[in-house]
Parts: structure tokens; C-alpha cells; sequence
């Protein structure tokens, strides 16, 4: 079987591709010929042209960006790309007149239809969220100042890229050659097993940024500053509330998580102690703890062999799974090697896969993840309609983690020496360091300079010393600190990009922990009910459509549960350590 696209379910074919974006547009100013008028009657047949045409261009905008990823080079794909994003700007921005239009009814009056036409019941959470973000809708003026702000944001993420890209990272000695060190590989050198190698790497990097440190102040004191302008500008009280408020995400969430990140700070640094231990260091430093626990484990598998693991390991999830499994490996899923594919991006779109498949665990662990996201768009796809087709960010991630955690579970259980079961559990509490610890201490940085900077304009030293004292906070005082381990806060690229992104990773992690517990251990949560559950979309806000899974992520329970099954596997790499 070839692990490649079929992409004729979407068009069969680029001249049809073209006429498409043709007809849309044709249709879509056909549709908003003025004077145009929402009435009791005529309601439902506009929401239902409105979302044909929202799902037809969206079929435009996958397709051509499914090429584009494809054959990067081609210079006919890269239009593709280009025509199907042109087309989405223009149908969102034309189409936001309906949406004006429905405002302008008010809700009573729009509810009031719903209940008497069972027709439109269909709608009715896309027109609360309508509703619900009307008081955010800028007016005319306000409109002008978010633009001025957002540009100016825009302009200082491209700013944060240039500095980056312009940085020298310095030069080390490896086998008495000189190295250049770069973004591309200090990475490598900082997980070396030679641990002069790792601290000249970490020294030398770091020292670079400290050079830039003034030039990054500047820039976050810059983007701080206009992300709570805008938020402001747009009817909200905090950065927060504006970031959270997309999905209808309650903030205790955020408390939640912290507070119970910080109890568990004794299971992050036993598992450093025991890190140490099996790396035979009595005087850890930060630069230590990248080297993986791998015992030159390089095993290689071929993507049949993949596949083939990857279908036992998701045996717990049923049938159903596993027959939707089989259907996306058939035209879905596009894995295979290939010079004219993008070489470093993994994503899903639309219940499609893309990876570059090398056969090292991470691709098989890539491969898994991808795979939960395409199910979970594919069984929505087919049970509820387009507008509800997209989970949420904040749910989305549980169905690929999920996948995570079983394929890992499977390794282990599957492995025949002891160190390869301390690899496969070493690989699965990285992931709480990784994804829960350290996602939770850049969100408590994120919320600490958003308070700071009402006091003040920042400099690198006060954002050096947050940085710094918040690590040691986490990592606690077995730890070697180094004076340049607090410029780190430099290549946290997320906080000028986004707001308040990064929790979603702990909560996803901490989640799909419960979710395989209750399915595979407990057995307190049905295969029935979790394919409803992934069958859903975004059909309920995020919330609710977790506790249809038994998971209430207000409630600081689950979240020690998640902590639970961490402590069970530090245990377990402890007692293979006696």
C-alpha cells in the first residue's frame, strides 16, 4: 500500500478545482444582492446557503493547500495555495454581513424563531456564539485603532523571526573540530551524552542570546503592550479573558491547573533525581536533562511495520476505530518520503495526515498522533454538520494524545529488556516534563508579565529574573542553577505570537491521561461513548462535550488523577532502577 493522498473525494481534479473558486464567487455575489433581508421565513434557507458556501470554499482552501504541502516547488501548487486562502478571506469578510444582519434582529427575537421552527434548532449554537460575541464587536473607530495595534503586533512577530534568524550562536569543539552551532543544530549538541559537549553548547548559546537580551525586552515590552490594548479595544477586561473567551473557556481552568502543577512539583523532581541517577551525575545542571534515556536505542521500523504497531496498540478503542483506522491509511494519510514535500511540517486538516516518515520512534509516535486527530475530524464529519465539524482547540488535542499514550503503553508492555522498557517510560514522563510542567511555567510566566507590565516597561533584567526564579521554583533545589540559564525566556517565540496557548498542552496531556485510564484500566468510560464523544466536533462548547466523557476539567480531581498515572510510571521506572 502507498501511504500517499487520494484527494479526488475533494476534486477530481485541478481544472475542476478552478471552476470552483469561479462559481463561488459567482454565487456568493449573487447571494448578497441587495437589498438583502433576514425574515422569519426566509431564515433558515440563508443560514443554509450561508454554510454551503462556507463549506465549499473551505473545500477549496484544503485542497490547495493539500497540493501546495505536497510539491512545495510547483509553481502551480503554490497558486492553488494562494487562490483557495484568497478566496477564504474574501467569503469570511462578505459573508460577515449576514452575520450583521442577524445581529441586528436580536436574540430574543432570532430564539424565538428557533422554537418555533424545528428547522433551524440546527443553528442554534452557532447563533448563540453569534450573540455571545456581539458586545465584542468593535464599532467604526475602535476598528481603526485594533487594526493600528494588530499590525503593529504583526510587524513585531516578523521583528522577534528577523532577530533570530540574525543571531550568531557561536561555535563549539567536538572530537577537537570546530562546530558552527545553529537553530537547526544546537539542539542536537545540547542532548549529546558527552556532557562537555552539552554545557559548551548551553554556555555558548546562551551567552549569544544574553548579547540580544535588551533587543528581546524591547520587542515583549512592544507586544505586551498591544496585546492588552486590543484586548481592551474589543470589550474585555484582561488578555486572558479575550484569549479564553473563543471557546467559552472558564478561567478557574488556568487556576486549576497551576495549583495542581505545583503540588505535583515532587513527582517532576523525583523523576530529576532518578534522571541523574541513571546518567550517574551528582551535580545536575538544566543542561543535563535533555540527553534522552535511549541506551543508543535506534531501532528503525519500515512504515508497514508502523502501521502494523500502531493497529495493535489502538486495539483497546475497538472495532469502529480500527475500521476508520483502515479507511484514512487508504487515501488519507500521506507519509511517505518525497524531496518535492514540505520537509519539516506534521499536521491534520480535514481528516488528512502529513508526515515525512524516516522510521525512528518519534515518527511512529507522529504518525499515532496525526492518525487521532484525522478519526476524530473524519467521525465528525460524517455525524454532525460542517459548522460543528472542527473540534476546539482546547478538546481537539485529547483524541491524538490518546493515541499517544496507547501506542507507548504497547511499546513497553512489548519490550523485552529492561532498558528498553526505561526507554518507552522514560519517553512517556518526558511528555508530563515537556507538555504539563514546563507548558504550565511558560503560562504562569505569560500571566506574571501581564501583571508586571502594569507597573512599568520591561528589561531584560526583570525578565531574567522572573524567568529564572520561576524555573527554580519548578525544578527545585536539587538543581545546579547557571547565571545564563535565566535568558531562556528569549526563545519562548509562543508568547509573541499567541496569548495564552500553552496551557492547552498540559490540559490535553492531563486529559487524555484520564481518558485512557477510564477506557483501557477502570473501564468506567465506554468505546461507545468515546467515539460519540469524537464524533461530535465541536457540536457543544468545550466543556460540556469533556463531561460527556466523565471529565470535568473545573474540577482539580481529574487533574490529579492525570498526576496519578505519572506517579504510577515513576514508580515503575524506580523499581527497575533497584
Amino acid at each position: 500500500m502507498k501511504y500517499q493522498w487520494d484527494l479526488k473525494e475533494l476534486f477530481p481534479s485541478d481544472d475542476v478545482f478552478f471552476d470552483e473558486i469561479k462559481k463561488i464567487r459567482k454565487e456568493l455575489e449573487t447571494f448578497l444582492e441587495p437589498p438583502m433581508e433576514i425574515t422569519k421565513t426566509n431564515i433558515t434557507k440563508i443560514l443554509k446557503e450561508y454554510w454551503d458556501i462556507k463549506e465549499r470554499c473551505n473545500r477549496v482552501l484544503v485542497y490547495g493547500s493539500l497540493r501546495y504541502y505536497k510539491n512545495v516547488k510547483d509553481e502551480m501548487c503554490i497558486q492553488m495555495k494562494r487562490e483557495g486562502e484568497a478566496l477564504q478571506n474574501e467569503v469570511n469578510t462578505k459573508l460577515m454581513d449576514i452575520d450583521r444582519l442577524i445581529l441586528a434582529l436580536g436574540k430574543e427575537m432570532v430564539f424565538d424563531w428557533i422554537y418555533e421552527n424545528s428547522e433551524l434548532e440546527i443553528y442554534q449554537l452557532f447563533l448563540d456564539n453569534l450573540f455571545r460575541k456581539e458586545k465584542h464587536i468593535p464599532d467604526e473607530k475602535n476598528s481603526l485603532e485594533i487594526k493600528k495595534y494588530q499590525e503593529e503586533w504583526n510587524h513585531m512577530k516578523n521583528e522577534y523571526s528577523t532577530i533570530l534568524q540574525n543571531i550568531d550562536y557561536g561555535t563549539i569543539i567536538v572530537n577537537e573540530e570546530n562546530v558552527s552551532l545553529s537553530s537547526a543544530n544546537f539542539s542536537k549538541y545540547l542532548s549529546s551524552r558527552d556532557r562537555k559537549v552539552r554545557k559548551d553548547t548551553y554556555f555558548t548559546v546562551n551567552q549569544e542570546f544574553i548579547k540580544h537580551g535588551s533587543e528581546f525586552a524591547s520587542l515583549f515590552d512592544t507586544v505586551f503592550q498591544d496585546k492588552a490594548s486590543l484586548a481592551k479595544l474589543e470589550g474585555y477586561s484582561t488578555v486572558l479573558e479575550s484569549a479564553l473567551f473563543e471557546e467559552n473557556i472558564d478561567s478557574k481552568i488556568l487556576d486549576t491547573l497551576i495549583m495542581a502543577v505545583h503540588e505535583a512539583f515532587p513527582l517532576l523532581q523525583k523523576y530529576l533525581k532518578l534522571k541523574a541517577q541513571i546518567l550517574e551525575i551528582t551535580d545536575p545542571h538544566l543542561y543535563d536533562f535533555g540527553v534522552p534515556l535511549d541506551f543508543d536505542n535506534k531501532r528503525k521500523y519500515t512504515i508497514e511495520e508502523g502501521v502494523a504497531i500502531i493497529k495493535e496498540a489502538l486495539k483497546p478503542l475497538g472495532k469502529q476505530y480500527l475500521e476508520v483506522v483502515d479507511t484514512l491509511l487508504q487515501g488519507h494519510i500521506d507519509a511517505e518520503l518525497s524531496e518535492e514535500k514540505h520537509q519539516s511540517i506534521t499536521f491534520s486538516w480535514n481528516s488528512y495526515s502529513f508526515l515525512n516518515f524516516h522510521g525512528a520512534y518519534g515518527d511512529l509516535k507522529n504518525l499515532v498522533h496525526e492518525l487521532g486527530h484525522s478519526v476524530n475530524d473524519y467521525l465528525s464529519y460524517k455525524n454532525v454538520p460542517f459548522m460543528y465539524m472542527v473540534s476546539t482547540v482546547f478538546v481537539g488535542e485529547t483524541s491524538s494524545i490518546v493515541n499517544e499514550i496507547l501506542l507507548n503503553r504497547y511499546l513497553y508492555q512489548k519490550a523485552e529488556t529492561k532498558e528498553e522498557k526505561i526507554y518507552y517510560l522514560s519517553k512517556e514522563i518526558e511528555n508530563y516534563v515537556t507538555s504539563v510542567f514546563k507548558q504550565t511555567m511558560y503560562t504562569e510566566f505569560e500571566r506574571e508579565l501581564h501583571k508586571l507590565r502594569k507597573n512599568g516597561p520591561f528589561t531584560q533584567e526583570i525578565l531574567s529574573e522572573t524567568f529564572l526564579k520561576l524555573v527554580q521554583t519548578y525544578y527545585g533545589e536539587d538543581i545546579c542553577y547557571d547565571d545564563v540559564s535565566s535568558i531562556e525566556w528569549t526563545r519562548l517565540g509562543h508568547l509573541i505570537r499567541h496569548s495564552y496557548y500553552s496551557y492547552t498542552y498540559a490540559t490535553g496531556l492531563l486529559m487524555a491521561s484520564v481518558v485512557v485510564h477510564s477506557l483501557v484500566d477502570a473501564q468506567t468510560l465506554t468505546k461507545e461513548d468515546y467515539i460519540k464523544f469524537l464524533a461530535s466536533g465541536s457540536s457543544m462548547y468545550s466543556l460540556p462535550l469533556l463531561e460527556t466523557i466523565g471529565v470535568d476539567m473545573t474540577n482539580s480531581t481529574v487533574m490529579e488523577q492525570g498526576f496519578h498515572i505519572l506517579e504510577e510510571d515513576i514508580l515503575k521506572l524506580e523499581r527497575l532502577l533497584k
